[in-house]
This record gives structure tokens, sequence and C-alpha cells, in this order.
């Protein structure tokens, strides 16, 4: 039911199994052997004191050793992600490719960890009230509302859209 929920909530794809076909036989293969190779790893557990405690340090730990990185989404989630992939390159390429200088024309809204990176970049970096306190530290202005109480739309309202400037 979580998986989706991330799926319909956030666009997570669904999990599927990986197959392999030899000779007529299908077999399913590791996610280890699978190539190219895999795009993100979900951790999850409701438990978060225990993600953040003891499973974090360990992945990351692992991260460093395999050129992967680790970030949360949210608080029952960690990512496991190759070395520099994250929301801030994704966002830069798409700038890139439209012809926008974000430090001077974009305008980017997050509330978690994996928002960090890209609220630094824009010109103007907005978190919602709500968000965790690394992305409100990289954000040059945190919205009193959250983002299910219209931080998003308070946000566009004041720098978006003929709003003011920093």
């Amino acid at each position: 039911e979580i998986v989706e929920h991330l799926h319909i909530f956030y666009g997570e794809p669904m999990p599927q199994l990986l197959y392999s076909e030899e000779e007529g036989v299908v077999t399913t293969i590791k996610l280890a052997n699978h190539e190219p190779c895999m795009h993100k790893l979900l951790l999850m557990d409701n438990d978060t004191e225990k993600l953040n405690m003891l499973v974090r340090p360990k992945l990351e730990s692992l991260a460093s050793q395999y050129g992967a990185t680790v970030t949360q989404a949210l608080p029952t989630m960690l990512e496991w992600l190759p070395a520099g992939c994250s929301k801030a390159l994704g966002v830069s390429k798409l700038c890139e490719h439209l012809g926008i200088d974000p430090t001077t024309q974009l305008l980017a809204l997050g509330d978690a960890e994996n928002d960090a990176g890209m609220l630094e970049m824009a010109c103007i970096g907005v978190a919602m009230g709500n968000g965790c306190d690394r992305a409100k530290g990289a954000a040059d202005f945190v919205t009193e509302e959250s983002n299910c109480e219209g931080g998003a739309g308070v946000a566009m309202e004041l720098f978006g859209f003929g709003g003011t400037t920093l």
C-alpha cells in the first residue's frame, strides 16, 4: 500500500522483478547483476529513529565505498543514488536545455533533504514551512505555510508572478 502511495503521489516507479532469458528459459536476476545498473534504491521503515541512527550511517559507509550517495525525501525513506544524481543536477540540465540561467532566473521550491542542492543553486530557493532543517538552511526564504497549506502558492505569488525579489 505504501509503494502504491509513492507511485501515485510522488511518481516513483512501481517495483519490478528483473528477468533474464537464455535459451528460452526465463529466470529472475539479482539486482547486483542487473545491467546497465539501478537508478535508485529506496529503503523504508516507519521507525525513523532506526532509519536515521542505525541504517543511514551503514548505508552512507557503503555508498562511499561504491560511488553512491544517500539522501532523504521523506522521514520514513532513505534513497541510495548513483554518485552525482540529484534534483539539483536534473534541474541544472533542464535549465541548460531551456536556456535558463538558474542563478538569475530560477525559483526553486522544496521541503526535503533531497531538495537542498536545488534550493542552493536557484536564484531564489524557497523551503516550505514544514521542510526539514537541511532544506530550510539551503533556502533563501522559508514560508510560514507547509506544502499542504499552500506554501508553494505563497512562494509563487511572492516571487514568481510579478512579486518581489530578494
